[in-house]
Protein backbone atom coordinates (compact mmCIF):
# COMPACT_ATOMS: atom_id res chain seq x y z
CA UNK A 1 0.00 0.00 0.00
CA UNK A 2 1.11 3.54 -0.80
CA UNK A 3 -0.12 6.78 0.76
CA UNK A 4 0.26 9.76 -1.61
CA UNK A 5 0.22 13.30 -0.22
CA UNK A 6 1.49 16.67 -1.27
CA UNK A 7 4.19 18.56 0.57
CA UNK A 8 1.59 21.22 1.39
CA UNK A 9 -0.64 18.66 3.05
CA UNK A 10 2.20 17.37 5.23
CA UNK A 11 3.21 20.91 6.17
CA UNK A 12 -0.40 21.66 7.17
CA UNK A 13 -0.53 18.52 9.33
CA UNK A 14 2.81 19.31 10.96
CA UNK A 15 1.61 22.84 11.77
CA UNK A 16 -1.60 21.44 13.30
CA UNK A 17 0.47 19.09 15.46
CA UNK A 18 2.75 21.88 16.65
CA UNK A 19 -0.20 24.20 17.31
CA UNK A 20 -2.06 21.67 19.47
CA UNK A 21 0.98 20.22 21.28
CA UNK A 22 0.97 18.63 23.86
CA UNK A 23 -2.60 17.62 22.91
CA UNK A 24 -2.75 15.14 20.05
CA UNK A 25 -3.74 16.83 16.80
CA UNK A 26 -6.10 14.99 14.48
CA UNK A 27 -7.45 15.26 10.95
CA UNK A 28 -9.45 13.38 8.37
CA UNK A 29 -7.92 12.43 5.03
CA UNK A 30 -10.20 12.25 2.00
CA UNK A 31 -9.45 11.23 -1.57
CA UNK A 32 -9.35 8.03 -3.59
CA UNK A 33 -8.64 4.57 -2.20
CA UNK A 34 -7.69 1.47 -4.19
CA UNK A 35 -6.11 -1.82 -3.18
CA UNK A 36 -2.68 -0.39 -4.04
CA UNK A 37 -2.81 3.23 -2.93
CA UNK A 38 -4.58 5.96 -1.00
CA UNK A 39 -4.38 9.37 -2.67
CA UNK A 40 -5.12 12.29 -0.35
CA UNK A 41 -6.98 15.11 -2.05
CA UNK A 42 -8.42 16.88 1.01
CA UNK A 43 -7.22 17.27 4.58
CA UNK A 44 -9.73 18.35 7.22
CA UNK A 45 -8.20 19.31 10.55
CA UNK A 46 -10.52 18.42 13.42
CA UNK A 47 -10.66 19.31 17.10
CA UNK A 48 -9.55 16.59 19.50
CA UNK A 49 -12.52 16.61 21.85
CA UNK A 50 -10.58 14.58 24.44
CA UNK A 51 -7.89 17.27 24.70
CA UNK A 52 -5.52 14.45 25.57
CA UNK A 53 -1.82 13.99 24.92
CA UNK A 54 -2.24 10.22 24.55
CA UNK A 55 -5.64 9.76 22.83
CA UNK A 56 -7.75 11.50 20.26
CA UNK A 57 -11.39 11.66 19.32
CA UNK A 58 -12.58 13.65 16.34
CA UNK A 59 -15.46 16.04 16.92
CA UNK A 60 -18.59 14.29 15.58
CA UNK A 61 -20.03 17.37 13.83
CA UNK A 62 -16.72 18.06 12.09
CA UNK A 63 -16.58 14.41 11.04
CA UNK A 64 -20.15 14.41 9.71
CA UNK A 65 -19.79 17.72 7.86
CA UNK A 66 -16.44 16.75 6.31
CA UNK A 67 -17.72 13.31 5.32
CA UNK A 68 -20.90 14.75 3.76
CA UNK A 69 -19.07 17.49 1.84
CA UNK A 70 -16.36 15.14 0.60
CA UNK A 71 -18.93 12.56 -0.46
CA UNK A 72 -20.69 15.23 -2.55
CA UNK A 73 -17.34 15.92 -4.23
CA UNK A 74 -16.81 12.23 -5.03
CA UNK A 75 -14.14 11.73 -2.37
CA UNK A 76 -14.01 8.95 0.17
CA UNK A 77 -12.44 8.71 3.59
CA UNK A 78 -8.98 7.27 2.98
CA UNK A 79 -7.54 7.72 6.44
CA UNK A 80 -6.93 9.48 9.69
CA UNK A 81 -4.08 11.64 10.93
CA UNK A 82 -2.97 12.22 14.49
CA UNK A 83 0.15 13.25 16.33
CA UNK A 84 2.02 11.46 19.08
CA UNK A 85 4.25 12.88 21.81
CA UNK A 86 6.25 9.69 21.14
CA UNK A 87 7.39 7.74 18.09
CA UNK A 88 5.35 7.70 14.87
CA UNK A 89 3.97 4.22 15.44
CA UNK A 90 0.51 2.97 16.47
CA UNK A 91 -0.26 2.79 20.18
CA UNK A 92 -2.32 -0.03 21.67
CA UNK A 93 -5.42 2.20 21.52
CA UNK A 94 -4.64 3.07 17.88
CA UNK A 95 -4.48 -0.64 17.02
CA UNK A 96 -7.93 -1.22 18.54
CA UNK A 97 -9.48 1.54 16.43
CA UNK A 98 -7.54 0.54 13.33
CA UNK A 99 -9.38 -2.79 13.46
CA UNK A 100 -12.69 -0.89 13.24
CA UNK A 101 -11.52 1.09 10.17
CA UNK A 102 -9.58 -1.69 8.43
CA UNK A 103 -9.35 -0.01 5.00
CA UNK A 104 -8.27 3.35 6.39
CA UNK A 105 -4.65 4.46 6.44
CA UNK A 106 -3.44 5.93 9.73
CA UNK A 107 -0.87 8.69 9.32
CA UNK A 108 1.02 9.46 12.53
CA UNK A 109 3.33 12.39 13.25
CA UNK A 110 5.95 12.19 16.00
CA UNK A 111 6.34 15.42 17.95
CA UNK A 112 9.66 14.03 19.23
CA UNK A 113 11.53 13.87 15.94
CA UNK A 114 9.17 15.49 13.38
CA UNK A 115 8.76 12.21 11.50
CA UNK A 116 5.71 10.81 9.73
CA UNK A 117 4.77 7.16 9.35
CA UNK A 118 1.62 5.52 7.99
CA UNK A 119 -0.03 2.20 8.78
CA UNK A 120 -2.96 0.09 7.65
CA UNK A 121 -4.59 -2.88 9.32
CA UNK A 122 -4.61 -6.01 7.16
CA UNK A 123 -5.55 -9.49 8.30
CA UNK A 124 -5.60 -8.30 11.91
CA UNK A 125 -2.09 -6.84 11.81
CA UNK A 126 -0.80 -3.28 11.34
CA UNK A 127 1.52 -2.90 8.35
CA UNK A 128 3.60 0.14 7.53
CA UNK A 129 2.49 1.97 4.39
CA UNK A 130 4.92 3.64 1.99
CA UNK A 131 4.65 7.46 1.92
CA UNK A 132 5.06 9.24 -1.38
CA UNK A 133 5.23 13.01 -1.10
CA UNK A 134 4.83 15.18 -4.18
CA UNK A 135 7.44 17.94 -4.03
CA UNK A 136 10.09 18.66 -1.44
CA UNK A 137 9.22 19.25 2.20
CA UNK A 138 10.06 22.85 3.13
CA UNK A 139 8.47 25.17 5.63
Amino acid sequence: MILRLTKGQLILLKKEARKSYPVEACALLFGKLTDEEAIVERVVAAPNVLKSSVRFEIDSKTFYDAFTESNKDGLELVGFFHSHPASASPSGVDLQFMRLWADAVWLIFSSLDDSFAAFQMRRGRAYQVDLIVEGKLKE
